[in-house]
């Protein structure tokens, strides 16, 4: 039992308190990231809106783990996760000769980076689907890799060079931003979402009108079918 209560004070050391050391990590990082947005939205707000004011841009902190920016009809949602993770086995990760000397450099935190259609938040519309553009993760030395959609899919790929930056925080955000704005809404072809039951309308209707979403558009009708038995 002697050996059984010292293996778990050495875990507490090696797991628990690393742990609580990469979440201090991502909650800095996470706390420059909303600085960042919101500078963003300040300077989008000064730039643009004064040339056309209908177009909405606004900086809002939900809590202490979520952000979002709006800009007109898109909303770009910052999240940070409150656990910690590891790769899974076999990750190309454990094969970097920064990894290699010290296994512990592989726990991460996550900060997410999502976009919404602002209407889905605002209407609260919860069928809505939004996409995840990117998620940042970062070790407890706040070095860091991304995976992501477009070029933030490759560019933040060495996790022994990337380290935390406020300039590397503020390209990845602008590049999602960017994102954001070349992914346009599509409807689906008529002919499949014509035929709807009563039921299933009235559903809808109760839901605040017919759920959508940036990478989707109007459900299918057997995507309706499947969301209303």
């Amino acid at each position: 039992m002697e050996d059984n209560y010292k293996e778990i004070l050495s875990k507490l050391e090696s797991t628990a308190s690393l742990k609580q050391a990469i979440y201090r990590s991502t909650a800095e990082v996470f706390g420059l990231t909303k600085t960042i947005l919101s500078k963003i939205a300040a300077k989008l707000h000064s730039d643009y809106t004064t040339k056309d004011p209908s177009v909405e841009v606004n900086y809002k902190e939900n809590n202490l783990f979520e952000a979002q920016l709006k800009f007109s009809g898109d909303m770009l949602m910052i999240s940070m996760h409150s656990n910690v993770f590891n790769f899974e086995e076999g990750h190309s990760i454990f094969q970097t000769s920064y990894v290699k000397a010290d296994q512990s450099l592989s726990y991460c935190g996550v900060i997410y980076v999502h976009n919404f259609l602002a209407d889905s938040i605002k209407y609260n519309r919860l069928a809505d689907e939004g996409s995840l553009i990117a998620r940042i993760l970062i070790n407890k030395e706040k070095h860091f890799l991304v995976e992501g959609d477009g070029s933030l899919g490759f560019l933040y790929e060495d996790f022994e060079a990337n380290v935390i930056t406020e300039e590397n925080l503020t390209d990845i955000l602008e590049r999602s931003i960017l994102l954001c704005l070349n992914t346009d809404l599509l409807l689906s072809p008529f002919a499949k979402i014509k035929d709807v039951t009563l039921h299933q309308k009235q559903s809808l209707i109760a839901a605040s009108g017919y759920p959508t979403g940036k990478r989707l558009g109007y459900l299918f009708s057997s995507e309706i079918q499947q969301n209303n038995p």
